[in-house]
């Protein structure tokens, strides 16, 4: 029997099957032997054990991974940030950005409690964001107002990610008040979040619609990343790459970089720059550090 995992707790998974019925299954023994771990959105094969038992017996095939979070089979990641409280992590924003343009999915970037925040704090924003090639949405979960970003969901396996207390679940209630998700109120000693969501869970919006809800967190490590290809994961730069007058160029002290000329002239956000910098220097002294 096929199905898609929907949620996966201590070992056991929920799959939502051909049938539209959800069972709880085990693994079979060899996906642990073999380190291979079951992740939400996985396509699957059960395989009935007892009456009203099952387990599964294989993993289709991906069309892609996700690592943080850790969900497969998606076509969008919508990632929300809050305009404010908790003032948005402009660098574990651009880190998150970068996580998920290593998988090749579309990206869609929202940003929540725009009833709350001023206009220099969403004009802040929108003059950073509007310089890459991503959608940007403003909207306020806990009033309803939603723009259009509801049309982009239709027809699509979207996960929502991004850090505690941006409103994920305020979101998600918007869309369909019949998750009656849990909201939690922002921590006013830490700034943040509590986390609402403590597993990735694939949400049915429509028989063709999906939607993942994932748990919020604090940091994104992209150390392992190559650091020859750190400038292709930033979107905005990619029409200058390839145009700078060393081909080694990695857009930080060389001359004739097209990549610092397309900044200059306003093309690319002094932020996000800036925030590339940070991580190559990140991913260089880790690369460093293990060399040693």
């Amino acid at each position: 029997m096929r199905g898609k995992i929907i949620k996966g707790v201590g070992g056991f998974y929920t799959v939502l099957t051909e049938d539209g019925d959800c069972v709880v299954s085990g693994i079979k023994g060899i996906f642990r032997n073999q380190n291979i771990v079951p992740l939400v959105g996985d396509d699957v094969l059960l395989q009935q054990e007892n009456e009203g038992s099952y387990v599964i017996a294989q993993i289709l095939e991906r069309k892609n991974t996700l690592l943080r979070p850790a969900v497969a089979n998606i076509t969008q990641v919508v990632i929300v940030a809050a305009c404010t409280r908790p003032k948005p992590n402009l660098m574990m924003l651009d880190k998150l950005i970068a996580s998920c343009e290593q998988s090749d999915v579309q990206i869609i970037l929202c940003f929540n409690k725009t009833d709350i925040a001023t206009e220099e704090e969403i004009e802040q924003l929108s003059e950073i964001y509007a310089k890459t090639p991503y959608e940007v949405f403003f909207v306020s979960a806990e009033k309803g107002q939603l723009g259009k970003i509801d049309e982009k969901l239709q027809h699509q396996t979207t996960v929502l990610a991004g850090p505690s207390g941006a409103g994920k679940s305020t979101l998600l209630n918007a869309l369909n008040p019949e998750f009656f998700l849990r909201t939690g109120e922002l921590s006013e000693k830490i700034g943040r979040g509590k986390h609402t969501t403590r597993h990735a869970e694939l949400l049915c919006l429509d028989e063709k619609s999906y939607i993942v809800d994932t748990p919020g967190f604090t940091n994104v490590d992209l150390t392992s990343m190559d650091i020859e290809n750190a400038d292709e994961l930033f979107a905005e730069f990619v029409p200058y790459l390839g145009k700078c007058k060393f081909a080694s160029c990695v857009h930080d002290s060389e001359p004739k970089c097209a990549v610092k000329d397309a900044l200059q002239e306003g093309k690319i956000s002094r932020s996000r720059y800036e925030n590339y910098l940070a991580i190559k220097e990140e991913i260089d002294q880790h690369s460093r550090k293990n060399r040693r």
